[in-house]
């Protein structure tokens, strides 16, 4: 009979083990391999725009006559995991992942941005287009919660955090 238990808790730790190291191994759903502050990790997946395109956001290059650029930056690595939804106008316009930017061509005006995470309060916060106006996106981790935050920033701000992320495709791209 004790040959038996052992042989059952043997046979049971192999199980347990195998699940374990079958779910370590399977990569997250929605997520890709990400290196941040040499931090090997996985972070969530957003489509990207090639390296030219993303050169020309960065440029600040001007926006078509009769058009604005918004830019909205997440340049912190909190909440690696979760993807910031952009609705301008209660219309989605992109999605950001921890250390990326999105360029949103809009008319000028005044416009609504919000941004919407999964499990997290919505932010929001009006904003005037003119010819540019950039924004800053952060999720505040706190001891037991994260709390998110969106703010104008100025242009030389935007310019430098814009610097090391990558662009998001845009729905007006």
């Amino acid at each position: 009979m004790a040959t038996d238990t052992k042989r059952y808790t043997k046979v049971s730790l192999l199980a347990a083990s195998a699940i374990l190291m079958s779910a370590c191994a399977a990569p997250a759903r929605d997520s890709v391999p990400c290196t941040i502050l040499q931090q090997s990790s996985t972070c969530v997946a957003v489509p990207l725009h090639d390296d030219a395109h993303e050169d020309e956001a960065k440029a600040l290059a001007p926006a078509p006559e009769g058009w604005g650029y918004l830019y909205v930056t997440r340049p912190y690595s909190q909440q690696r995991s979760i993807k910031s939804r952009i609705f301008v106008d209660d219309v989605l316009h992109a999605e950001l992942g921890p250390k990326t930017f999105a360029r949103i061509k809009l008319r000028p005006g005044t416009h609504t941005i919000k941004v919407t995470v999964e499990e997290r309060k919505t932010v929001s916060i009006p904003v005037e287009m003119t010819k540019e106006a950039f924004l800053e996106y952060q999720i505040v981790e706190h001891l037991l919660s994260a709390e998110p935050t969106i703010k104008p920033v100025s242009q030389g701000r935007a310019r430098e955090s814009m610097q090391p992320l990558d662009l998001v495709v845009t729905n007006t791209d």
